[in-house]
């Protein structure tokens, strides 16, 4: 599902929401349990599956509105159970958290993109929702990424990046491939592989960090930065965490397909959530004419 991809492509495809169908597929809403393979109910949600002292990471198509709108709604219903710990995004740096302390001390009940310093590469019109509600009900909202001066110097290999496995590493080498529309040699897709795993280090970092006891934080970061075979999880160590993907449905309805692949036969997720059928910009065709 070439949709799961997109958050590779983030530093040279600009973002636009994608536009939901008008459908009844008997998935959409429901929360599928990976390993279980049974559905979950939102009380049983809330009630057993959030981690105390550790983190729910929710895994976006950056560019689906849908998901967004349930960012918010969970963040809300944890907020109001009282559940709800650190929010941590991927869609800001460290060097954004001052701007974040202050715009969270003043207690603004809108807060704007202009407080946070927000980077246009991520459209406010999708997460102002999301990060409004998030710094009404946290405690605490974080910028987890790092920045782009530091993306530049990991891009000239002028900074060492630690790495996991070779088989995990030649995955996410052919994940970057087919979401670079197979345009680009392996060897030159090498430097994104390292800022990407430098990210993850970064966000899970900054989640250890930032862990309360007794309390669930939340990640909002898209699919692979999510996964627990490829992403962040891999550096939480002992951290209590519980990875939820957001997954636009397609013409399956059989819970089991929409499984991401994975390799090594490790865990790709705990929970998926399935969200109305979109119409998706084909980001190849895009490229691909942009190349002639």
């Amino acid at each position: 599902m070439r949709r799961a991809f997109i958050t590779l492509l983030l530093v040279i495809v600009p973002l636009s929401a994608g536009a939901a169908k008008d459908n009844a597929h008997p998935l959409v809403g429901k929360l599928w349990s990976t390993a279980e393979q049974r559905f979950v109910d939102w009380s049983e949600f809330y009630q057993h599956w959030l981690p105390k002292g550790g983190w729910l990471l929710l895994g976006e198509q950056h560019d689906n509105a849908d998901h967004h709108r349930l960012e918010a709604q969970i963040i809300r219903e944890m907020g109001t159970r009282k559940q709800l710990g650190a929010v941590a995004l991927e869609m800001a740096t460290l060097q954004q958290q001052p701007a974040f302390d202050k715009a969270q001390a003043q207690g603004a009940s809108e807060i704007t993109a202009e407080q946070l310093d927000w980077s246009e590469g991520w459209p406010w019109s999708l997460y102002a929702e999301p990060v409004r509600t998030a710094f009404h009900w946290s405690p605490k909202v974080l910028g987890a990424d790092i920045a782009r001066e530091r993306i530049k110097t990991i891009y000239r290999g002028e900074e060492a990046v630690d790495v996991l496995e070779p088989a995990h590493t030649a995955f996410m080498l052919d994940l970057l491939f087919d979401s670079h529309c197979g345009q680009m040699p392996k060897d030159r897709l090498q430097p994104m592989q390292q800022i990407q795993l430098a990210r993850d280090q970064q966000i899970a970092s900054v989640l250890r960090t930032h862990t309360q006891a007794g309390l669930t934080g939340v990640l909002l970061t898209g699919t692979i930065h999510a996964r627990s075979d490829l992403g962040v999880p891999r550096w939480l160590g002992t951290t209590p965490r519980v990875s939820l993907l957001l997954q636009a449905l397609e013409q399956s309805q059989s819970p089991e397909d929409y499984h991401p692949a994975t390799f090594g036969n490790l865990p790709t997720t705990d929970l998926i959530l399935f969200t109305p059928e979109t119409e998706a910009a084909d980001y190849c065709a895009d490229l691909t004419l942009k190349s002639k």
